[in-house]
């Protein structure tokens, strides 16, 4: 989408010296609108006896970032919905979960976007049970990118045997999504820690994982390594509990998911001029 240019935003020099009075002139001068890029200015000084010097120094203008999609899905359970299991309480990204959180990044980075992130998670919901409500929730958000996160209670629930029929759930999502032209992100869980009230499925988890980047690869579609931002299953961003992230937790997965969005949908800047600096 083409923009109107921004002025040129700076000083002009002062001049020191000759005989006054001493004019000082740019070119361009400014309020003059310039293309995206280095711009040179020019800045020649004149005095009362017509003596003259000159100086130069370029102005860099550059464009807003552009995200070739707007509207995300967030789909999972209460890891996407956002339940704490807190260890320490500080709050780096704004928001409550990791799809605020998301929010606030992409909204810092595409300011001239709108960028919307609708959170889909249920508390307690197994994969088939994702499943079965993705339908509804893909319609009501319009979205052009699902963010798929599920099998953990299934995981805790049933251990190993669970690991095929949450492959099948999370399959079945990402070939409809992908049959109506949606982007898909299939999510690593995040680590359990052993030895706690809610960590039990700590080895199935990998197993898991395995799967899902499996998954990745043969629908290619994109993958966010969140088991590996997390640091594996020691990590402190996961809580007392053993299972929920800490709100530490819910930044990185934010940071992880939103570093996969920019890399897979980030277009050339559009042509919005945004002075920095001039040298």
């Amino acid at each position: 989408m083409k923009r109107q240019p921004v002025p040129l935003a700076f000083t002009p020099p002062q001049a020191q010296g000759g005989t006054a009075p001493v004019s000082v002139t740019c070119t361009p001068a400014p309020g003059a609108a310039v293309p995206v890029g280095d711009t040179r200015v020019t800045c020649t000084a004149t005095d009362a006896s017509r003596a003259t010097a000159s100086c130069n120094f370029t102005v860099r203008v550059i464009g807003a970032p552009v995200l070739g999609v707007e509207r995300i899905l967030a789909l999972g359970d209460s890891l996407t919905y956002g339940v704490v299991s807190r260890l320490r309480a500080v709050r780096a990204i704004s928001g409550d979960n990791y799809a605020a959180k998301l929010q606030t990044l992409l909204s810092e980075r595409y300011f001239d976007q709108d960028p919307m992130v609708f959170n889909s998670g249920v508390p307690g919901e197994r994969a088939a049970q994702i499943a079965a409500r993705y339908g509804t929730a893909l319609r009501e958000s319009d979205a052009q990118v699902l963010i798929l996160l599920a099998g953990a209670n299934d995981l805790v629930g049933e251990g190993a045997r669970a690991i095929p029929s949450v492959v099948r759930s999370i399959e079945v999502i990402a070939r409809d999504a992908q049959a109506r032209g949606v982007e898909v992100i299939l999510s690593t869980l995040p680590p359990q820690r052993p030895g706690t009230l809610r960590g039990t499925a700590s080895a199935e988890v990998v197993s898991l994982n395995a799967e899902i980047i499996g998954l990745c690869s043969r629908y290619r579609v994109h993958c966010a390594d969140i088991y590996t931002a997390f640091g594996g299953e020691q990590s402190p961003l996961i809580g007392a509990d053993g299972l929920h992230p800490t709100m530490e937790g819910y930044d990185r997965m934010a940071e992880t998911y939103f570093r996969v969005i920019v890399d897979a949908f980030e277009r050339e800047p559009a042509a919005m001029l945004h002075p920095t600096a001039a040298r």
